[in-house]
């Protein structure tokens, strides 16, 4: 599918600091489906460049979009090699590599627990709850 920028709107001294950040946004059109999209966010996530979908105006958080698409699919993959092309184009920053303590804190946030505590056997104390129900010990 043949996907082609219209315009960027680069963010200039973006905050690269944090874990989220938006580098931009970008207008770009499927001559194909005769469709254009206004306002693509070009966003850095956790060291990695995401194109995501425009926001609807007066959404409100939660509210499903009127367009969306998997931020990891082929499509948005696609859509963000464009605008990133055109957001290098233009002279934009580029992300920095994160520093040895941010890369510790994404890679923490991979890891889990081997046991849930739901499942941990040290929680097993229902005494509380026995007293609260007025149920004996068996």
């Amino acid at each position: 599918m043949k996907i082609e920028l219209l315009g960027i709107n680069i963010q200039r001294n973006p905050d690269w600091d944090r874990s989220f950040t938006i580098m931009g946004f970008g207008d770009v059109t499927i001559p194909d489906l005769e469709i254009t999209l206004r306002g693509c966010a070009l966003a850095r996530k956790n060291g990695q460049v995401h194109a995501l979908p425009p926001k609807v105006a007066g959404a409100h958080p939660g509210d499903l979009g009127a367009i969306q698409w998997k931020s990891t699919g082929a499509f948005a993959r696609q859509v963000c090699e464009i605008i990133l092309d055109g957001y290098e184009r233009m002279g934009g920053e580029m992300p920095p590599e994160p520093t040895q303590a941010q890369q510790n804190g994404i890679n923490a946030a991979r890891r889990y627990a081997a046991k849930l505590a739901s499942e941990d056997d040290g929680q097993d104390d229902d005494a509380g709850l026995r007293r609260h129900l007025g149920a004996e010990a068996a």
